[in-house]
């Protein structure tokens, strides 16, 4: 992982993805879901002013991403925050940039300073692709 935040005087952050689903009335699920979080793992806070999804250059997908808070926003020592997208979204937009099978992309997090923390992951372009709207 590549990282500019961490540093001896710097903020820290800690970036997680993961997949899910939220529960709906009776015993149905809502579609697939990625899920992100960030943790300010630091003891300053941390203005959060851009998310993205790349595939290690340029930026293939900035959202919209339905969460805890809009950008920019603040994150104290601590605290938390997840947003997410539908699988099937993020997959549309990778496979539209030339990725399939399982592509390789990273969550990139930048500060209101520039800085950026990132995390790389493996997405399944046409699995997800191939999931029926619900």
């Amino acid at each position: 992982m590549r990282s500019v935040f961490g540093g001896r005087d710097e903020p820290n952050l800690r970036l997680s993805q993961s997949l899910g689903a939220f529960a709906g009335p009776g015993e149905s699920i809502s579609p697939l879901y990625v899920f992100f979080g960030v943790t300010n793992t630091g003891a300053e806070d941390i203005e959060v002013a851009r998310v993205y999804v790349s595939t290690g250059g340029e930026p293939v997908y900035e959202g919209p991403f339905e969460g805890d808070h809009a950008l920019p926003f603040t994150l104290a020592p601590g605290e938390s925050s997840r947003f997410h997208t539908r699988a099937k979204t993020l997959a549309g937009y990778l496979k539209n940039a030339g990725h399939d099978g399982r592509a390789r992309v990273r969550l990139v997090v930048e500060d209101a300073l520039g800085r950026r923390r990132e995390k790389a992951f493996r997405f399944r372009v046409e699995e997800y692709l191939r999931l029926k709207d619900e």
